[in-house]
């Protein structure tokens, strides 16, 4: 994977394409804010926006920033298609989709319904990881813990849950620079519709009190097509583990370099909910997402004029490096008093599952922080190369 801060010369190009992450993209991103705020990468013919501003002013004007063509710079949105793509649509198709959800997704419910059996996977995960003097910190925790907490709302039974999870990986295969995505993982995509549309139909027949069951249910009262429930249980499953995933294996990456910080989460584990929304700004989990200009957008504070029909990159990760708004910003600092950051998105696309990953990865760290001395990186991490997401594949630590 090539890093940003090796490609940047002071003549050079800034090195920012859609379709290729980068493995340090921040001083890409810092030259973006700085010099070209609002960017136009000509080769793939997508806008971008990098300050903290722009985007959160973008991310909630949905009548001119659409999601009408999805939300992804590459092929994702066929691994939903037809239909059911909540991150994908604009009002009044969005505003039905997010209404089924919106109760299940209160964070008190989450809470309440959740949180002692996160503790209980949480345990029984790090349990493992003592028992040896090393570990793959996103093999053996940071997947894991959330795969098997949706796999359960979803009323997925546990002994699936191995090959649910290997699905998960092949859906996340890219090959970097490509808009197509792989045969492997439109299979994973495959066999992963066929499961669901023969667990929804046995739940037409056999009602349950789970997350698919609650889709089943808006499809009897006519809220959901059986299109709509395939590709929104493929969307909540995706989604609900790349985001706790990401977030638990960056910090893990981070504070691996830093164990003072981890000392002070181990001391006084009271500040780990602070200390989660600065991992969530330094290192988000989801880059970035896009969006099409539904008009002509004139963007007085640059003198352009992006055309309607445009694709534009809201870079999330770059937003939430902004000096402009927090001093230092390229630093990771647990004691950082929080300010709103963009990880989990803005607008009327703010990631409905954000208090669920929010929870996980405090029980996570809660349990892993309070029984391991400091760990190192052991091997070479390796990250998974979707274009959107940031998050490990591999990180093998000892202790």
């Amino acid at each position: 994977m090539p890093d940003a801060s090796a490609l940047l010369l002071d003549d050079a190009p800034i090195p920012w394409d859609p379709l290729m992450p980068l493995e340090d993209p921040y001083p890409a991103y810092r030259r973006m804010r700085d010099e070209q705020p609002l960017f136009h990468h000509a080769g793939r013919d997508v806008w971008a926006f990098s300050r903290f501003e722009d985007i959160q002013r973008a991310a909630r004007d949905w009548t001119r920033y659409s999601s009408r063509e999805g939300n992804d710079h590459d092929d994702t949105y066929q691994l939903f298609a037809p239909a059911g793509d909540l991150a994908g649509v604009d009002p009044p198709v969005h505003t039905r989709l997010r209404s089924v959800f919106k109760q299940a997704f209160n964070p008190t419910a989450i809470r309440e319904k959740f949180e002692p059996a996160i503790r209980v996977t949480s345990t029984r995960l790090v349990d493992r990881i003592v028992a040896a003097d090393h570990a793959d910190f996103a093999q053996d925790l940071a997947r894991p813990l959330p795969g098997t907490m949706i796999c359960t709302w979803l009323g997925f039974p546990e002994e699936d849950h191995p090959m649910l999870l290997d699905w998960f990986g092949n859906l996340l295969v890219r090959v970097p620079g490509q808009r197509e995505l792989p045969a492997s993982t439109l299979a994973a995509r495959d066999h992963l519709r066929d499961y669901i549309g023969r667990a929804a139909e046995d739940r037409l027949a056999h009602p349950t009190d789970d997350l698919l069951g609650t889709m089943v249910e808006a499809h009897r009262a006519g809220v959901l097509s059986r299109d709509e429930i395939q590709g929104s249980s493929i969307l909540l499953f995706l989604a609900g583990i790349t985001t706790t995933a990401g977030l638990i294996s960056n910090a893990l990456f981070h504070l691996a370099s830093r164990p003072e910080q981890v000392a002070i989460l181990r001391a006084e584990p009271e500040r780990l909910p602070n200390a989660i929304e600065e991992f969530l700004r330094f290192d988000p989990p989801i880059q970035t997402l896009m969006r099409t200009t539904a008009v002509d957008v004139d963007v007085e504070a640059y003198e352009a004029v992006i055309p309607a029909g445009a694709h534009v990159s809201l870079i999330w990760a770059s937003a939430n490096h902004d000096d402009r708004r927090w001093p230092d910003a390229d630093q990771l600092d647990i004691a950082r008093e929080p300010e709103r950051n963009l990880a989990f998105g803005e607008g009327i696309h703010h990631c409905i599952g954000a208090p669920l990953a929010r929870l996980e990865a405090r029980i996570a760290f809660e349990e892993l922080f309070s029984r391991i001395p400091d760990y190192e990186i052991s091997g070479t991490p390796v990250r998974i190369m979707t274009p959107t997401d940031r998050a490990f594949e591999r990180l093998p630590v000892s202790f």
